[in-house]
């Protein structure tokens, strides 16, 4: 009887309560961009705040930072792991996950201060790791304001690329650990050399741990999209923290192999 221009309103507009019911359950269950949001704010809020706990310990007692890093790192990949193969264990594995990449974080963290460029009296040089944070933080909010602003994608082909040089720089760390520490091979060890060599690799491994965070932000995009299941959220908060301790591992590694090479 009555019509309206507004295409906003229809037939289908004042259906029967039961629709809404039924939209309202399908979000409840469906993973959303702010549900990962807020998933992301609290791994993220656990890591930093295990980071600086374990930080205050391994201060006052050094000899911690390599059972620290250590422990919250070989930790933290067997998590990775079963959380990367079954991801409806993300909601209940992933905040694990976050303290032990914080126990591991403070423990590197510490060991690159204090051992590849301490002060000159000898303590822990804390700047350059403010400093690394930052520049996480700053990388994130640039690739953040690319990918929404549409000026960086990721197509499929540039993401096979991207993750066969992934797997290309594991095979190099476990090639590295087995002919270097097993057989005394000698190779040269481009993650820790402060050579112009090195201070390259470092640079591009940086660059492509900066690039996976368009492939995060896609897969949370393209997730909320397509009405995927609600624990995935929680993956998709996994993911990003995995890229940000890989960049932050990245940036202070460059800074450090730029300041001892001066």
């Amino acid at each position: 009887m009555f019509h309206s221009g507004n295409p906003t309103l229809n037939e289908s507009t004042f259906e029967s309560p039961s629709r809404w019911d039924e939209l309202a359950e399908r979000k409840a269950t469906s993973m959303t961009v702010m549900g990962t949001v807020n998933a992301s704010a609290i791994l993220l809020a656990m890591c930093a705040g295990v980071a600086v706990g374990v930080w205050m310990l391994i201060t006052r007692n050094p000899s911690l930072a390599p059972i620290f890093s250590l422990g919250g790192g070989l930790g933290g990949l067997v998590f990775a792991l079963i959380i990367s193969f079954k991801p409806r264990t993300a909601p209940y594995l992933s905040p694990i996950y976050a303290g032990l990449e914080g126990a591991f974080i403070a423990g590197f963290s510490y060991f690159v201060a204090a051992n590849w460029i301490p002060n000159p009296d000898g303590s822990p040089n804390t700047g350059v790791i403010f400093q690394a944070v930052g520049i996480t933080f700053a990388i994130f909010g640039g690739m953040l304001a690319g990918y929404w602003t549409g000026l960086i994608r990721v197509g499929p082909v540039v993401a096979k690329i991207m993750v066969t040089a992934l797997m290309g720089l594991v095979l190099y760390a476990v090639a590295l650990m087995l002919l270097n520490g097993v057989f005394g091979l000698g190779l040269p060890n481009l993650y820790s050399s402060a050579s112009p060599m090195g201070i390259g690799f470092t640079a591009i491994c940086l660059g492509l741990a900066s690039l996976f965070l368009i492939l995060d932000f896609q897969f949370i995009e393209e997730g909320a999209r397509s009405g995927a299941p609600k624990h995935m959220e929680w993956y998709g908060a996994f993911s990003l923290l995995v890229t940000l301790v890989w960049i932050y591992i990245e940036v202070l590694r460059l800074l450090a192999k730029i300041r001892s090479s001066d």
